[in-house]
């Protein structure tokens, strides 16, 4: 029988992942209807990929779309990024509410995975053979939680709210699904997915926004 390359078997699992991101959004329901129900605010380039953002007025929500194609990642920048963002926020109708705000795959956004896993390799907290913290405030040790919290917290989240601003809304809190760990038999594409075995590297990342100044929420 014929053995698929590594990154073949990559390739096979983010664009399983891809799917499954569209059917997977019970907390964050923005994506379950952003398709059949959205309208495109914005497009531009997003690194190798095309991008779009849409607006599902009914879910309160806006959703990066990227266009992949033969593309194994997109590897879009903090500019194209935000280029996109800002462009897509001054399309939106005036009064248009924001609950959600949708990212997708983090292996596409070269400046938020390669971030994350930087973050992780510096951090003394973080056990590589475990894949997860030593130990973790408020419970017990929680890779998904320790993602979320680090995907939600300075210096990211002033990123995304120098945007967001410009519509009276600002990060609540991050969700991710999916999460995917390093080890020998990733393929390192792009370039920063560590060899090493025990980091994460990619997730579906949606973000729940709130009103300026609002109290943060705990649940």
């Amino acid at each position: 029988m014929e053995t698929a390359s590594p990154k073949a078997l990559m390739h096979q699992v983010l664009s399983k992942l891809r799917t499954l991101a569209l059917a997977s959004l019970a907390l964050y329901p923005s994506l379950f209807t952003l398709s059949a129900h959205a309208e495109t605010m914005a497009t531009g380039k997003m690194g190798q990929c095309q991008g779009a953002i849409e607006y599902n007025a009914k879910a309160q929500a806006l959703g990066f779309r990227l266009a992949h194609g033969d593309t194994f990642y997109c590897g879009a920048s903090q500019e194209e990024t935000l280029a996109l963002l800002n462009s897509a926020l001054k399309a939106l109708p005036e009064g248009a509410q924001l609950d959600y705000l949708s990212i997708g795959r983090l292996i596409d956004y070269d400046w938020i995975g390669a971030a994350l896993v930087a973050q992780a390799a510096q951090d003394k907290n973080w056990n590589a053979a475990q894949a997860r913290p030593e130990s973790q405030a408020g419970g017990a040790p929680n890779t998904y939680a320790y993602v979320s919290a680090y995907l939600s917290g300075e210096p990211l989240v002033s990123v995304w709210n120098d945007a967001l601003r410009s519509r009276s809304v600002e990060i609540d809190a991050a969700s991710i699904e999916k999460l995917l760990i390093s080890g020998p038999d990733v393929a390192q594409n792009p370039a920063w997915v560590p060899s090493q075995k025990g980091y994460p590297f990619d997730a579906i990342l949606h973000y729940r926004l709130r009103p300026l100044h609002a109290p943060i929420t705990t649940e």
